[in-house]
């Protein structure tokens, strides 16, 4: 692996002094501005009726961080029923987008979200108005009694959207998706209208992303092409980071894919935590700790600063890691 977990971690834990991120804190957006590393974070409250909504943190070196005492956006009901979900942040000219996903209890749907100055956002809606997961090649592959295996799910299914932080042939342009990538764009950054099949889809084989994929931290422009980070699953459902480096130009011209993955969950055994994809009842611990569990790190937030990249990620779906690596030893990964 090129990168190295820090020391630090998990620079985030659920904190029960506020009950809005008393259960959970984990897949964070992330986004370097002002000298300042900025972390959007999903957080779940403590109780029965469990929801997510979005905190915010900011720090001076990417690892010590003030969280603010209340969320930065809370959900309002209706398609966000149980909650705000995996927030990603993108630069483009003068604001800051926001995608999340907006979840009612069955169907996860892609939103947007803007701002001037990271703490006002303003919701813009919903990314699609006409998407068809399986109709443009969707394919739902679930964790079941320690198997991996297909299902059925609501067609509308939309998440994991990053943004492109300039536009492509005076568009907007997004990759998003889980179970598969998708490219998309826009006219106005508010109605998006997607390809009908995938960018992007699992690898036959004894690849790291033979079960399905989904989409990372917005793309990165670097000198080489676009740095696209996605998560590879397998068949036993580990989690790991893999890479494609796209044409600038014309991004749909994949460069290179990472036959390897770039990163692992190492601290997943060390650091348990209640797995979103895990069919259990959570009241027993005792049964929580015999039951079979995917490995899981989940990162939609990434920082470029000079020669070191930063990856911001999900524990178990209930901490906060970060990790650094060198961009050229990203890039020179095989």
């Amino acid at each position: 692996m090129q990168f190295i977990a820090s020391k630090n971690n998990p620079i985030f834990k659920p904190n029960k002094k506020h009950n809005w991120e008393g259960a959970k804190v984990y897949n964070c957006g992330a986004i370097f501005h002002n000298k300042k590393y900025h972390l959007f974070y999903r957080a779940v409250n403590l109780g029965k009726n469990c929801k997510s909504s979005i905190g915010y943190a900011v720090s001076d070196n990417g690892i010590n961080f003030k969280r603010f005492s209340k969320p930065i956006l809370l959900p309002k009901g209706g398609l966000e029923t149980k909650g705000l979900e995996d927030p990603r942040v993108t630069r483009l000219d003068d604001k800051f987008y926001m995608a999340f996903a907006a979840y009612d209890g069955i169907t996860p749907r892609l939103n947007i979200a803007k701002s001037k100055d990271l703490i006002k956002w303003q919701r813009v809606g919903r990314a699609f108005s006409d998407w068809r997961f399986e109709k443009a090649g969707g394919v739902f592959a679930k964790w079941n009694s320690g198997r991996s295996m297909v299902i059925t799910q609501p067609n509308e299914w939309s998440k994991s959207g990053g943004l492109f932080p300039e536009k492509i042939k005076n568009k907007y342009t997004m990759l998003f998706g889980e179970y598969r990538i998708w490219f998309a764009k826009s006219k106005d950054g508010k109605k998006w209208q997607a390809d009908n099949k995938p960018f992007i889809a699992p690898r036959k084989g004894r690849y790291f992303d033979n079960n399905y994929v989904e989409m990372g931290p917005p793309p990165i422009k670097v000198k080489e092409g676009w740095l696209v980070l996605y998560h590879g699953i397998d068949k036993k459902f580990t989690y790991r980071l893999g890479y494609l480096l796209l044409d600038l130009n014309e991004p749909k011209k994949i460069i290179y894919r990472s036959k390897n993955p770039i990163f692992s969950p190492i601290e997943a055994d060390k650091l348990p935590g209640a797995i979103d994809i895990v069919p259990i009842k959570r009241t027993s611990s005792k049964n929580f700790k015999k039951t079979k569990q995917p490995k899981v790190i989940f990162c939609n937030g990434a920082t470029l600063i000079k020669d070191v990249l930063r990856i911001y990620y999900g524990i178990n779906d209930t901490y906060i890691g970060t990790a650094t690596a060198k961009l050229k030893d990203i890039l020179n990964s095989k």
